[in-house]
């Protein structure tokens, strides 16, 4: 059974992201993720698309 959970670590891992975007632009460094808005959506739709298939499938879990 597949679980999501979105708790302290996400919001943990939310924040350590937030601090790395900003931290690489006020350096002018290329950041460490996809810089354009298609590349966030592609890796955002592969987790829509593992949770769909999960939930078809009967095998998923939601807890918050």
């Amino acid at each position: 059974m597949m679980e999501i959970a979105i708790g302290g670590t996400e919001l943990q891992a939310a924040m350590v992201g937030l601090v790395t975007g900003l931290i690489y632009t006020a350096l002018r460094a290329p950041i460490p993720a996809p810089n354009v808005l298609g590349g966030i959506f592609a890796i955002i739709g592969t987790f829509v698309g593992l949770v769909a298939v999960a939930a078809l499938r009967g095998e998923l879990s939601l807890q918050f």
